[in-house]
């Protein structure tokens, strides 16, 4: 599951900016204010993980759904559900669903929820290049420190906003074992009608699917 806190914590790349910010602080202020404007939000997102010293190359597509504090994390291996309360974490090829309650396992770590106000207290910020380019396309290249960086599996993410159409393109994250994942965007959407039955676990879609029920 230690993928997954990776997941977790640069799912910050589904956001979109305003206007003609040339500060990391204006930039994440403008930010922070237009995402929380959006009632939902949904994103296809691309992921490449690079660990030279292991051999290791992959990558691998996923999505994700917002609205308020629920979310709903689809990936390959995992599907990881959110209430607000209660996390259902599903392993899809043991076909075992850990249940736990939000709280007891949150323990002041990001979550999905809270994806576009997290560098308001969690992490110092600097723009490195006002004038960098991705594939041949200007963008700001923005980097985030977190204030506590033992408590958490990564020391550096570096965020690259397109000038033209304000939008984050891509996100690096440098982990403290020396490995590097990108996160790419290829869909994002703001305004969906989501049902809150899509942030409940549905065991009867599952079936035979064994649970492993942590709460007290």
């Amino acid at each position: 599951m230690k993928s997954l806190s990776l997941i977790f914590a640069t799912c910050a790349i589904f956001f979109s900016a305003s206007a003609d910010a040339q500060t990391s602080k204006e930039i994440l202020d403008k930010l922070s204010t237009k995402a929380k404007g959006w009632k939902t939000i949904s994103a296809d997102f691309t992921s490449n993980l690079v660990d030279k010293k292991a051999n290791i190359n992959r990558k691998q597509d996923g999505s994700i759904k917002v609205k308020g504090q629920k979310y709903n994390l689809n990936l390959p291996d995992y599907v990881v559900i959110c209430d607000g309360k209660t996390l259902w974490s599903y392993d899809k090829k043991g076909n075992v669903v850990t249940i736990d309650d939000l709280a007891d396992v949150k323990d002041g770590s990001f979550d999905p929820s809270e994806m576009f106000t997290i560098w308001e207290k969690d992490f110092r910020h600097e723009m490195k290049n006002p004038n960098a380019s991705v594939n041949g396309t200007e963008v700001y290249e923005i980097a985030l420190y977190p204030n506590n960086p033992k408590d958490k599996p990564y020391h550096t993410l570096t965020m690259y906003v397109d000038k033209a159409k304000m939008e984050v393109s891509k996100v690096v994250v440098k982990t403290r074992e020396n490995s590097e994942i990108t996160y790419t965007v290829r869909n994002f959407k703001t305004g969906s009608e989501f049902p809150d039955t899509d942030f409940l676990f549905n065991k009867a879609k599952y079936p035979g699917v064994e649970e492993v029920d942590n709460r007290l």
